[in-house]
């Protein structure tokens, strides 16, 4: 699952990221308190007093279908909003960005290629396996199909941390209020991106993390970028404010309002979330804690949810690791849940409130997932912080495994719940403050790991 995570933050989304920002009543709360404080607007270095930047400026490349005068004025008009995000934000850019414009079909082209590049099949093909057993996809759905849609239709624009563009489809008529709001956000990562190299330990955690982790630092990321998407936002003339909230309910959302609850909420958890995450830390500490984050990227979503714990340096519960293995299968994926993991694996089972406190008492967790053939297998053990917790999160789980997965024939066996009325099979057990599921397509293979576990 940690796969798909990462598959879905490549790119700006643009339901996720700018409906709630066109929402007058999410702006007034999200900012309230904040954005007035001295302390919070303090910046950490001073930015150039220009009021914009000649065109010739701004290097980049366009397609060949734009006409010279049409990429002279967007690049005019970006080279305003460029200056405008050097103020919000309190950095100087240390080189003008890159700005590559595009048709649409450059576009479209680009987005996909960029996407199937960073989208490895083996990984989605266990994604895929590993949220079908779970019960979160269904047994047709195709997890790359969707994600290759779902991109087709929603993204704005993008930063790429590779080659340091910013990537932007054409605006014939101008540079609409909404594209203003999406390019400030891009160059919000394009600021944060010089001044803090954030990629390369991104991309680690992507690579040798745990997911939790990753997911944790993207929020950062995202949030610091959609929190000056707001003051920008409260900037706009009304008119303009009005003209990007009319644009954001003509976007056609049909492939996205298709898609599943847990991936709607997954889109948007960076950006959401992260807004809060870092509207605390600019309260706390103003811009120069948001500064010293990227220095000390969150290591949990639990960090993210409740930015207190980052605060306090709250660290997860130590657990012992996997060692369950199944000879003949290959271990797929080994990984952690995290608290917004759990969200997502309970989002159909259970009210949302529900579903929060069920993972509110989160102190750790770590998964090994199993493949051989069209068989597969989740060992997967939780730590909670007390044992009211991991009983929260044993009835919850009871509740999916039943209303969503579709186990059937439960019955009590060493202590634990087993159910093997027919694919999948799955054995839930709490002991104190301490949890394991283990699920499978296969029986022997429950088996084997519930006897490797001794339960």
């Amino acid at each position: 699952m940690r796969n798909t995570r990462r598959a879905l933050a490549i790119l700006v989304i643009v339901v996720a990221l700018v409906a709630s920002a066109c929402d007058s009543s999410s702006t007034s709360s999200s900012t309230e308190g904040s954005t007035g404080s001295s302390a919070a607007m303090e910046t950490t270095t001073t930015a150039q007093p220009l009021t914009s930047l000649p065109e010739d400026a701004i290097s980049g490349t366009n397609s060949p279908s734009i006409s010279p005068e049409i990429a002279s004025q967007m690049r005019e008009e970006i080279g305003v909003l460029i200056l405008d995000a050097e103020e919000s934000r309190g950095l100087p850019f240390l080189s003008v960005p890159t700005i590559t414009i595009l048709d649409q079909a450059d576009f479209t082209e680009r987005v996909n290629t960029d996407l199937t590049a960073d989208l490895a099949e083996e990984d989605l093909t266990t994604d895929e396996a590993l949220l079908k057993l779970l019960g979160m996809l269904e047994p047709g759905d195709d997890l790359e199909s969707m994600i290759i849609e779902l991109y087709t239709e929603q993204v704005a624009g993008f930063y790429d941390l590779e080659t340091k563009e910013l990537v932007v489809p054409v605006a014939v008529d101008g540079i609409t209020p909404l594209q203003s709001i999406t390019i400030v956000h891009e160059l919000v990562h394009a600021l944060t991106d010089q001044h803090f190299d954030f990629n390369d330990e991104f991309e680690h955690r992507i690579d040798e993390g745990n997911g939790d982790d990753a997911s944790a630092a993207l929020a950062l990321i995202e949030g610091d970028a959609t929190y000056q998407q707001f003051l920008f936002l409260e900037s706009m003339s009304p008119d303009d404010a009005a003209d990007a909230a009319l644009e954001v309910q003509s976007f056609d959302s049909v492939v996205f309002d298709s898609m599943p609850d847990w991936l709607q909420r997954d889109l948007g958890f960076p950006y959401e979330k992260g807004l809060t995450f870092v509207g605390q830390i600019m309260e706390t500490a103003g811009l120069k804690g948001v500064d010293d984050a990227y220095k000390a990227l969150p290591i949990t979503t639990e960090q993210v949810l409740d930015p207190n714990k980052y605060l306090r340096n709250e660290q997860p519960e130590p657990i012992p690791p996997l060692t369950a293995d199944l000879p003949g299968w290959e271990m797929a994926d080994e990984a952690t849940f995290g608290e917004w993991g759990i969200q997502l694996l309970l989002t159909d089972a259970l009210t949302p409130g529900a579903v929060t406190q069920a993972a509110a008492g989160w102190g750790n967790d770590t998964y090994r997932f199993f493949r051989r053939g069209d068989d597969s297998a989740i060992v997967w053990t939780y730590q909670g912080e007390t044992e009211k917790d991991a009983e929260d999160l044993s009835n919850a789980l009871i509740a999916h495994t039943t209303d969503v997965m579709g186990a059937t024939n439960g019955q009590e066996s060493l202590g634990g719940l087993l159910y093997d009325g027919g694919k999948p099979y799955v054995f839930i057990d709490r002991i104190d403050d301490k949890v394991v599921f283990i699920a499978a397509t296969d029986l022997t293979a429950l088996e084997s790991l519930r006897e490797q576990l001794g339960i």
